[in-house]
């Protein structure tokens, strides 16, 4: 249980967990029952597994890594605390203070999270440093929460870019202002919720979700991007000085949430490019130099990458159903020149459904969590061994 803590902590944390036990069990306060007060704790990497915590302050805690399935966190103050890459598989945790949160890459599955409040939440003052979002946002990036039970929770403006909320239950809740770039909300229930400026941008939604949400005025493709189109023939430009002069002329072509659907890049030098959280639907990125650039939680559908240099390039939670990808260079950068240092492109969690991969390797690219159903490749398409499964892959001769 150590991990680094110091003998004096780990007392304390098993101390506070057995008190707590009695606690819920309805001991007198007498023999030492009483809540337990975790708060600011390093609980993180803990195997803590169907644990009974109800009730229990945890504020700015750390629980990151921790493993928590099946734990009972009903009622527990988790404000500004820390859960990012948790296991949290079906933890029961309605009604908790969650404002505040990190849970970046955390993996609630199943997980009962319903009348939870997950509004913004930070402390200001204070000679202790909470573990949670120092700007009081709460952000669920890249969480993997299928199933998951967010009826009648309040998480307007919260960050679910990326995630994984596949047939989660949101009926009822407030999440109007949400960032669910590029997360997966196939046969999600909306029944009653509430999105008003939520940016939907990108997001994996089948084709009765969409209506239902386009019949309550949801922008699902457009809401919450900016116009730059107009700007982005100086801004290339101007990254292309950046990168032939090394930073030291020019201004890196830096844009998040940017409207460019369908805009061309043909050939164009973009490589250490930030778009990230940016429609690009139907642009054309066909030999563009991309090294290194950051493409993340993009919509990308249907864009066309043919014989695009990507090595290097974050690719992360984005979708890219039916983009063109045949001939593109999706290895790793070598940062040392001999070697040991290689940065590779990074995939994970981005949705490839259909996309065309021939003539691609993807060999030595990072693909955890990756959708790779009905993938259009041939004999010179590598995966890797490390690949998720490819159902229904479409293999062509040439």
């Amino acid at each position: 249980m150590s991990g680094g803590r110091s003998e004096r902590e780990v007392r304390a944390i098993r101390d506070a967990l057995i008190q707590h036990q009695n606690w819920l069990k309805g001991h007198d306060p007498s023999t030492g029952a009483q809540r337990a007060d975790l708060s600011f704790f390093d609980l993180s990497n803990l195997g803590l597994n169907r644990i009974a915590l109800a009730g229990a302050r945890l504020v700015g805690a750390s629980l990151a890594g921790a493993r928590l399935a099946g734990a009972d966190l009903r009622q527990a103050d988790l404000y500004c605390a820390d859960i990012s890459r948790a296991d949290l598989t079906g933890v029961r945790m309605s009604t908790c203070d969650l404002r505040g949160l990190r849970a970046d890459g955390v993996t609630l599955a199943g997980a009962d999270l319903r009348g939870c409040d997950m509004r913004r939440g930070a402390m200001v003052g204070g000679h202790r440093r909470p573990a949670g979002n120092q700007d009081g946002a709460t952000t669920f990036v890249n969480a993997r929460m299928p199933r998951a039970l967010l009826a009648q929770c309040r998480a307007p403006q919260v960050d679910f870019s990326g995630s994984d909320l596949a047939g989660a239950d949101l009926s009822g809740a407030d999440l109007s202002g949400a960032v669910l770039i590029a997360a997966n909300l196939t046969e999600a229930k909306v029944h009653k919720t509430t999105l008003d400026g939520a940016l939907l941008l990108g997001a994996q939604i089948d084709h009765d979700l969409r209506r239902n949400l386009e019949r309550q005025g949801v922008d699902v493709d457009g809401t919450g991007l900016h116009p730059f189109a107009e700007r982005m023939a100086d801004a290339i430009a101007a990254h292309q000085l950046w990168v032939d002069h090394n930073g030291k002329l020019g201004q890196r072509l830096v844009m998040q949430r940017a409207d460019l659907r369908g805009y061309n890049f043909t050939n164009k030098l973009l490589s250490g490019s930030v778009l990230r959280y940016s429609g690009l639907r139907g642009a054309d990125f066909s030999g563009a130099r991309l090294a290194m650039a950051d493409l993340s939680y993009c919509d990308l559908r249907e864009a066309d990458f043919t014989s695009a240099d990507l090595s290097g390039a974050n690719l992360s939670g984005s979708n890219m159903a039916g983009a063109k990808l045949w001939r593109a260079r999706l290895g790793p950068v070598d940062l040392s020149g001999d070697g040991n240092r290689l940065w590779p492109a990074n995939l994970e969690g981005a949705s490839l459904v259909g996309a065309d991969l021939r003539h691609v390797s993807l060999a030595k690219a990072r693909l955890a969590g990756a959708n790779l159903a009905q993938i259009r490749v041939n004999a010179s398409t590598l995966l890797g061994p490390d690949a998720p499964p490819t159902p229904g892959r479409i293999i062509l001769s040439n």
